[in-house]
């Protein structure tokens, strides 16, 4: 019987084996947050998520532990231990566009105390029918224009703080 549900998860969820671009993913942001904190609430029809356009660099997010450590006399052993999860702030970069509905969120939102919803859709990847979701409960932390020489593209570089752990939808 285990036999059968390993292999029943294995024709649900099968993983992508092959490596996958980036080009086409998209980053969404809505004031709306969801009814509960799971796939259903943030993919519900009230959830209206404005793209934010022109994105160069998608930057990374994840979960990352503080080690906490401790050394009793006796033995002068360091001891270690996971402490504290942190998600992690993602670093999005993106050409200023100010007439761009996605970035007028994010910029009203680097001045607000409130959390956004933030939705990250992958590329469809080969041999799947639906894209890989990420959902985001966050605080925009920063709104910052990256001014250069001559020869740049004005930018704007917004950070992300994620307060909850992310919501993944595995693409099918």
């Amino acid at each position: 019987l285990a036999g059968f549900f390993i292999a029943c998860k294995e024709i649900i969820m099968a993983e992508r084996t092959v490596l996958q671009t980036m080009s086409g993913a998209t980053i969404g942001i809505s004031a709306t947050l969801p009814a509960t904190y799971d796939a259903a609430g943030y993919a519900a029809t009230g959830m209206v998520y404005s793209t934010i356009g022109q994105i160069e660099d998608h930057g990374s997010h994840g979960v990352k532990s503080n080690i906490v450590t401790f050394a009793a006399v006796a033995d002068a052993v360091l001891q270690k231990y996971k402490g504290v999860k942190d998600y992690g702030t993602e670093t999005i970069v993106v050409g200023c566009l100010p007439s761009d509905a996605g970035q007028d969120i994010a910029e009203a939102a680097a001045e607000s105390q409130n959390r956004y919803s933030v939705k990250i859709t992958y590329p469809t990847g080969t041999g799947e029918t639906t894209p890989e979701i990420h959902y985001l409960n966050v605080l925009v932390g920063s709104f910052e224009w990256q001014d250069g020489s001559v020869d740049n593209i004005r930018k704007v570089s917004m950070d992300f703080a994620i307060c909850r752990k992310p919501v993944v939808v595995t693409a099918t």
